[in-house]
């Protein structure tokens, strides 16, 4: 497996466990695979650390829904 696949798989399990925690359930409950993976590339272009990453886009989102 690619570093780049790892690093994919691990970035979607964080968000994944970023949404249950705030709202009980995972991240494809409120998001398709293909936001995911658009967000997983908006990540990989950005300076951030992914907890801080996806901290903000969770609160975003649920803010918004």
């Amino acid at each position: 497996m690619s570093e780049l696949a790892k690093k994919r798989i691990n970035f979607i399990d964080q968000l994944h466990n970023a949404f249950l925690m705030k709202k009980g359930y995972g991240a494809f409950a409120y998001i398709s695979i293909l936001d995911v993976l658009n967000l997983f590339d908006k990540y990989k272009n950005s300076s951030e650390p992914a907890d801080v990453f996806i901290d903000q886009f969770v609160r975003l989102t649920l803010k918004n829904k």
